[in-house]
């Protein structure tokens, strides 16, 4: 999208998207599972992302715009927020598997 920044997932925020009933959601979901988890998000938002940006070229900027503007910034943030968890998730699983002598950290 031209124009919008979207905001760095800090640790702070992290902390504040693990307190969410979504962010529960994706914490407890098995390793498994994120692939699919992350494409289905990300599909999700480009699909968002689409229709705001063909709404935005019909009507222009709207309060009801902002407001769907402010919930697929809070998308992303979700997709990102999972994508960390799958990394961590990840990382378990490496070393639920590999020995210690077979780990790079």
């Amino acid at each position: 999208m031209t124009g919008t920044a979207f905001p760095a997932l800090t640790h702070q925020r992290i902390q504040e998207l693990k307190q969410t009933p979504r962010g529960q959601l994706i914490m407890k979901e098995a390793f498994a599972a994120f692939p699919e988890l992350v494409k289905s998000m990300t599909s999700s938002l480009q699909e968002g992302l689409s229709r705001y940006e063909e709404t935005r070229k019909r009507e222009g900027r709207s309060p009801e715009q902002q407001q769907t503007l402010a919930a697929l910034i809070e998308d992303y943030q979700f997709l990102e927020f999972a994508q960390h968890i799958m990394f961590i998730k990840w990382r378990e699983e490496k070393k639920r598997f590999l020995p210690d002598s077979y780990q790079a950290n």
